[in-house]
């Protein structure tokens, strides 16, 4: 029988994490044995907030969420249920959750000041995540386990993410519970057969090998994790003597310089570039990766896209990387402190009521010639000149900041690059 978890086990943790002594926690929570065993024993040694998200998906979910902050109640800890608004997608229902749950999550840790937000994580989830990977064909980045620590999607790095529970069982956080005759919350889609993780889960209770327990797969992760630091200390590397990033959210570098690392790290750095060119949180497909880096190794090469990112031959042999057009975000209200197309950080001051930032695109690039001829010298390929965050006010533009151009209340507008670990630390 597992013996039960201590709070004197959770502080070592959090030291090992470099949770500073004294600092307020966040902490998510489900009302599962997992998030509450974390939650109550976390609580014995530092200050916590219990955080939960009611995703709006089973009738449910409100009257559950009223049943965990009536338990943190009577535990004298701080509570507060966080709502997904709006319509929700009827496909991959459970990765769009997860997204709006650390957003919510990391939106209330932002505005009241906490850095720390910490996750129940365990052994067990270790072991089904690489299962889970395994059966989509991932290599060593997807395989490897899931770090103690890493920022939190969207918080430009205010926000930590600390998972303490790595190496704990699941089984010793539900031991831990029974010991203290506390009832906890059952989630219907936990064992939901639809689910892909259901079904690793099931198999992980009677494996067809002796092998295959949650432990040991847990540690073949963690070990994955280590030759996945070590590739990223060279892809960053590769990245930090290679690639040029500019303000206008562009890249630059040679592709002859693959040359100079093993594939890997070439396909992994130009994942990098392609997220940092498009906003986005994931990558490509190794499948598709694979075909990029071959293609722009050829002579004559003439460009593609890539996960909305345009890859462009210019002089020198270079390639230039940008957002592209149809993949970009729309035209948005222009708003002090806000973010465009996950990428640009908006300051503005003085009068901007009305003011929209968007995309320049073709229109906008006839009608801008009009009034600022001197922007045909641009040196930017016209594929990324198009792509470029403009102020609109109705059908004028006012501002193209990257261009250095603006008139009225354009002045009043800047612009700058969104911190996406470039390279990532």
């Amino acid at each position: 029988m597992a013996n039960e978890l201590t709070a004197t086990e959770v502080k070592r943790a959090l030291d090992a994490c470099g949770v500073p002594e004294g600092a307020p926690l966040a902490i998510a929570a489900s009302g599962g044995p997992d998030s509450l065993c974390l939650v109550l024993l976390a609580s014995e040694i530092a200050n916590v907030v219990c955080l939960t998200v009611d995703h709006g998906l089973r009738p449910e979910a409100s009257a559950e969420a009223g049943a965990l902050g009536a338990l943190m109640a009577d535990q004298g800890i701080d509570f507060h249920k966080l709502t997904w608004q709006g319509e929700k997608p009827s496909s991959n229902v459970q990765s769009e959750a997860r997204i709006a749950r650390y957003r919510l999550m990391n939106d209330w840790c932002r505005a009241n000041g906490i850095e720390y937000l910490l996750t129940a994580h365990h052994q067990d989830d270790q072991a089904e995540t690489l299962l889970l990977r395994l059966a989509r064909g991932s290599g060593v980045y997807g395989l490897a386990a899931m770090a103690p620590t890493s920022r939190v999607p969207g918080s430009g790095g205010q926000v930590t993410l600390v998972r303490p529970l790595l190496d704990v069982p699941k089984a010793r956080l539900v031991a831990t519970l029974r010991a203290r005759e506390l009832n906890w919350l059952e989630d219907p889609s936990n064992k939901a057969e639809q689910f892909d993780r259901v079904k690793v889960r099931a198999f992980l209770e009677n494996p067809p090998l002796e092998g295959l327990r949650a432990d040991r797969l847990a540690a073949t992760a963690a070990r994955l994790r280590r030759t996945r630091d070590a590739l990223e200390y060279y892809e960053n590397q590769w990245l930090a003597e290679n690639v040029e990033t500019r303000d206008d959210g562009t890249l630059v570098f040679d592709p002859a310089n693959f040359d100079s690392v093993p594939q890997e790290i070439a396909l992994r750095a130009t994942a990098s570039m392609c997220r940092w060119a498009s906003g986005e949180r994931y990558v490509p497909r190794m499948e598709k990766l694979e075909r990029a880096v071959l293609a722009m190794r050829e002579s004559g090469f003439s460009g593609l896209t890539l996960y909305g990112v345009q890859f462009i031959p210019v002089p020198e042999g270079r390639v230039l990387v940008t957002r592209e057009l149809r993949a970009a975000q729309g035209r948005m209200p222009l708003v002090n402190h806000t973010v465009w197309d996950n990428r640009f950080e908006i300051s503005a001051k003085g009068d901007i009521a009305g003011l929209e930032i968007g995309p320049l695109g073709q229109e906008g690039w006839n009608s801008a010639l009009k009034v600022w001829p001197e922007i045909r010298q641009s040196s930017l390929p016209h594929a990324a000149k198009v792509v470029l965050p403009t102020i609109f006010d109705g059908q004028q533009i006012v501002a193209i900041p990257h261009l250095e151009v603006a008139q009225g209340r354009g002045n009043d507008v800047s612009l700058s690059l969104k911190s996406h670990d470039w390279p990532k630390k």
